[in-house]
């Protein structure tokens, strides 16, 4: 039965999409008016995409907000990555729930609120430096109580879904209470999470810099009241390489109970899952998927001081 119901609900958003009207028409129509304003500025020629989109749109009220807290830039080519970073075609239609594309959500065993990663079209290399075919992804969340959706973006940032999807004619719209933050560096992202302490320590490690610069990673963030100021540089640079997941970026979407993730300093760390709690290694997330520019950060409650040098 539920299938038959989710099958009838994607047969009638097909149905009424068809019939629907062009993105910039549909847009305006809503009362979107100052994102379909920002859209027709940008070099993009949508009506050259047959893809079917989610197309996540900005409130006038939050286009104006971003725009007045200079968090939306007028150059011509961060326009176009915004406006690429505010789309998806994965998930809402096809079905796909391969790795790639759909990934499953992190309670399994237990009720909780889900996460879902959504690759985007920004594949900008100022801001994206992932394994190759792999754009930025941002992550929405369900929340619990029927509340709507969240989507976390760079620096931390967590934007509102605001209202029900809207169909256009290649995809939905799916309104929000701002912009999205662009993905940054790891270095500049660590301030916006509470972690400046860690940003030191890897600055005087030397680790900094590899960490930027490195394709495709997960940075499990010590809070600043977990970072240890009484050890040599050496043994904190094992602490924090231990604290690099390498190769690929795992969102709180990948997160299953008993996965196992193979660190920068040769190390694993394990996933548990305790109810609404998830712990790497041992470390409770506190804070998760601040998207960076190669990959993710989550914030986590302690250093992995006792860990085997070796699995």
């Amino acid at each position: 039965m539920a299938l038959a119901v989710r099958l009838l609900a994607v047969l009638t958003l097909f149905t009424i999409g068809s019939l629907a009207q062009s993105l910039l028409t549909a847009l305006r129509q809503e009362g979107f008016t100052e994102f379909a304003t920002f859209l027709d500025g940008s070099s993009r020629n949508f009506t050259l995409d047959s893809r079917r989109l989610i197309v996540y749109a900005p409130t006038n009220a939050g286009f104006l907000r971003s725009r007045s807290s200079n968090e939306l830039l007028p150059r011509g080519d961060m326009a176009e990555a915004m406006c690429d970073w505010h789309m998806t075609s994965e998930g809402a239609f096809s079905g796909d729930t391969s790795h790639s594309t759909k990934r499953n959500a992190i309670c399994s065993v237990v009720n909780g609120p889900g996460a879902e990663d959504l690759m985007t079209l920004l594949d900008d290399p100022e801001f994206v430096n992932l394994p190759l075919g792999q754009n930025a992804s941002i992550v929405q969340k369900n929340m619990p109580k029927g509340a709507l959706p969240v989507v976390h973006s760079g620096l931390g940032d967590v934007v509102k879904v605001t209202g029900l999807d809207i169909p256009y004619d290649h995809g939905i719209i799916r309104p929000v209470s701002g912009f999205f933050t662009l993905p940054r560096l790891l270095s500049t992202t660590l301030p916006f999470l509470g972690a400046d302490k860690t940003l030191s320590a890897l600055q005087r490690t030397g680790l900094i810099k590899d960490l930027d610069t490195r394709t495709g990673i997960t940075f499990l963030a010590p809070d600043d009241r977990s970072i240890p100021s009484d050890l040599p540089d050496n043994v904190l640079a094992e602490i924090l390489r231990r604290h690099v997941i390498v190769g690929l970026p795992v969102f709180t979407s990948d997160l299953k109970h008993g996965d196992s993730y193979k660190t920068l300093a040769g190390t694993t760390v394990t996933v548990t899952v305790q109810c609404a709690d998830v712990f790497i290694g041992g470390a409770r997330i506190l804070a998760s998927d601040a998207i960076i520019k190669n990959g993710v950060a989550h914030t986590v409650d302690k250093v992995r001081h006792h860990c085997p040098t070796r699995p």
